[in-house]
C-alpha cells in the first residue's frame, strides 16, 4: 500500500494572469501500486467541495486509484503542467475540471497526442465532434438557463422588467445559460429585458452592476443570474438600497450551500441544482469506459432541477 503527498511550487515570470501559483498533488486514496489510475484534475476542494468528495467515492467504490491535483481558478497553465506530468507518469485516464476556459483545447491536445482517456467536466468543446477518446459529463446549461427564466416569468405572472447577468463570455456554460433565459424572454411579450451584464461569476461585480442600475432609477421586477454567487450580490445591493426582501425575485443558478441558505431566508426565488453525484459517478464511469476502449457518449448531460421557496431544500442542500 502506497500514499504520498507532493508538493509544487511553480512560478510563471511575466504572466499577468497571477505571478505564482501553488499546486497541491494528493494522492488520497490508498490502494495497491498495480491498481488502474485515474488523475482527477480541479480547483481547490472548498470551491467544488460535493463534485471532489464524490469523484474520490465513486472512484474508492470501484477499486479505482484516484490522484488529485488542483490549481486556482483562472491558471490554467498550472492545469496544463499537471496534464504533462500525470501523461509522463502513464496514468490510466484524466478526469478535468477545467479552470480556465483557454487551457481545455491544449489538454484535449495532450491527451490525443498521448492516446490517454480524457472526461473534462462541466465545459463542453466548441465543436459538435472532436477526435481521441474524449468525453464531456457536462450540466445542460442551455437548458438550466430556460428553466430559470420560465419560472420567473411564471412567479411574475407574465409581465414584468427582466434584468439578467451573465457568467464569463468566454465560459460555454454561462453563455448557455444566458442564451436559455434569452429565448424564453423572446417568446414572452409581456416580460421586458431593461438591462443586462457580465459579472464573471464574481459577487462583488454583481453587486456592483445591480447597485448602478438602482442608483439610475431602472425599474426592475426579476433578475436572472447565471449563478448563485452573481445572484447573491444581486440581493446584496437590492437589500443595502432598502428595497424590501423579495420585492425584486432573484434567480440563480448551482444550487450552492449559500444559495440554499439565501433560498431559506427568502432572498432568492429559484436557483437550478446540477447533481454532483451525477457528475461524479459518470465522470468515473466513462473513464473507465474509455480505458476499457468502449463505446462512451461524447456527450454526457447531466439533468437540471428546478429549486423554488417553496420546495423542500433538504435533498438538495445534501
Amino acid at each position: 500500500m502506497t500514499s504520498w503527498t507532493v508538493w509544487v511550487r511553480g512560478r510563471f515570470a511575466g504572466r499577468s494572469l497571477r505571478k505564482a501559483a501553488l499546486v497541491l498533488v494528493l494522492v488520497a486514496w490508498t490502494l495497491p501500486a498495480s491498481a488502474t489510475t485515474i488523475a482527477i484534475l480541479m480547483p481547490p476542494p472548498a470551491l467544488a467541495r460535493r463534485l471532489h468528495d464524490g469523484l474520490g467515492e465513486q472512484a474508492q467504490a470501484r477499486g479505482v486509484a484516484a490522484r488529485f491535483a488542483y490549481a486556482p481558478e483562472g491558471a490554467g497553465e498550472v492545469q496544463i503542467a499537471q496534464v504533462r506530468r500525470f501523461i509522463a507518469e502513464k496514468v490510466d485516464a484524466l478526469v478535468v475540471m477545467p479552470v480556465d476556459p483557454t487551457a481545455r483545447e491544449e489538454i484535449n491536445r495532450l491527451a490525443l497526442e498521448a492516446d490517454v482517456p480524457l472526461v473534462l467536466i462541466g465545459q463542453g468543446p466548441r465543436t459538435d465532434w472532436f477526435a481521441g477518446r474524449v468525453t464531456h459529463v457536462v450540466p445542460n446549461d442551455l437548458v438550466a438557463g430556460r428553466l430559470q427564466m420560465r419560472k420567473l416569468a411564471q412567479m411574475l405572472g407574465g409581465v414584468g422588467r427582466v434584468a439578467i447577468i451573465a457568467g464569463s463570455p468566454s465560459d460555454p456554460g454561462s453563455v448557455l445559460r444566458q442564451r436559455g433565459a434569452g429565448e424564453v424572454l423572446s417568446v414572452s411579450p409581456g416580460l421586458r429585458l431593461v438591462a443586462e451584464t457580465t459579472a464573471d461569476g464574481s459577487r462583488a461585480s454583481a453587486r456592483a452592476a445591480v447597485g448602478g442600475w438602482i442608483a439610475r432609477g431602472i425599474g426592475i421586477d426579476a433578475i436572472a443570474a447565471g449563478s448563485d454567487e452573481m445572484a447573491l450580490g444581486a440581493s446584496d445591493a437590492i437589500e443595502a438600497a432598502g428595497i424590501p426582501v423579495g420585492q425584486i425575485l432573484i434567480g440563480g443558478a448551482d444550487a450552492t450551500a449559500d444559495g440554499m441558505q439565501a433560498m431559506q431566508d427568502k432572498r432568492l426565488a429559484v436557483t437550478i441544482y446540477q447533481d454532483a453525484g451525477t457528475q461524479s459517478r459518470r465522470a468515473i464511469d466513462d473513464a473507465l469506459g474509455l480505458i476499457r476502449r468502449e463505446p462512451v457518449p461524447q456527450y454526457d448531460w447531466v439533468p437540471s432541477e428546478l429549486v423554488t421557496d417553496r420546495m423542500s431544500t433538504t435533498h438538495f442542500s445534501r
